[in-house]
């Protein structure tokens, strides 16, 4: 798939619409982003990622989206644990928050909103082109729950890149998010002979991390523009803007 040097009328009507995380503000955004695409098809499916100082600064994020009707993907509970529920990392619309970390790369912890090349659904209607992320973590041995010292993600535009990547990291890291099935099937497996017990709510993987690499590097062109050079220059790197862990929330929705 060719991308699209961030002419894209979805990223167009994205940047800059998105506000993230209480039940009034996404609820804002789904309302101004898809339904204000002229033409455009209304099922978009919208992927969201944030990082937050603290253990209760996620469960709120959390419990929002959960009212919100999103998948969590991150945290991980152990209900969820499963082929059929874990999540595949496919969506058409991302919605970073990156602004609660330090960034290595200057201006880089901030949002970071972009989509899929424009392409044409079904019914001949202008939408947005699925895109594929890849979330992997390096666990800290001998806690439960499972936390991880070192996240991975990174963004593709085929299916074929994306789980080429998750068997790489596969070999080292627990590969949560995915397409490739037999990869997070193996992870799944690694997961449960942890034999880790969850916590009250049924949380195994617990989202903290100590920093997170996020790799734009095949998706560069849909990124702001003044994102686009240091992107594909390389990933970019976060840490623990308050105290020595990042909590991280990733969570999807087919908005219709």
């Amino acid at each position: 798939m060719k991308l699209a040097l961030y002419t894209s009328p979805v990223s167009r009507t994205f940047r800059g619409l998105s506000p993230f995380i209480t039940a009034s503000s996404i609820a804002a955004f789904l309302v101004a982003a898809p339904l204000g695409l002229p033409g455009a098809a209304q099922n978009l499916d919208l992927g969201l990622t944030s990082f937050s100082n603290s253990l209760q600064l996620q469960t709120n994020k959390v419990n929002s989206l959960k009212n919100l009707k999103y998948n969590i993907a991150v945290p991980l509970n152990i209900s969820d644990l499963t082929p059929a529920k874990l999540g595949d990392g496919s969506f058409q619309i991302a919605d970073l928050d990156f602004t609660q970390s330090v960034a290595t790369i200057p201006g880089t912890n901030k949002r970071i909103g972009f989509a899929g090349a424009t392409t044409v659904d079904a019914n001949g209607k202008p939408t947005s082109a699925r895109l594929y992320s890849v979330v992997a973590g390096k666990q800290v041995p001998k806690i439960c729950p499972i936390q991880i010292a070192q996240t991975k993600i990174a963004f593709f535009d085929t299916i074929d890149a994306a789980n080429k990547q998750a068997s790489i990291w596969s070999k080292d890291y627990l590969v949560y998010v995915t397409a490739n099935k037999e990869v997070q099937k193996d992870a799944a497996a690694k997961i449960k002979q942890l034999n880790c017990k969850p916590d009250s709510s049924g949380v195994i993987v617990d989202g903290r991390t100590k920093n997170v690499s996020v790799d734009f590097t095949k998706v560069w062109p849909l990124l702001p523009r003044e994102l686009q050079q240091p992107a594909k220059n390389g990933p970019f790197t976060y840490g623990p803007q308050v105290g020595t862990d990042i909590f991280v929330v990733n969570a999807r929705k087919l908005y219709k």
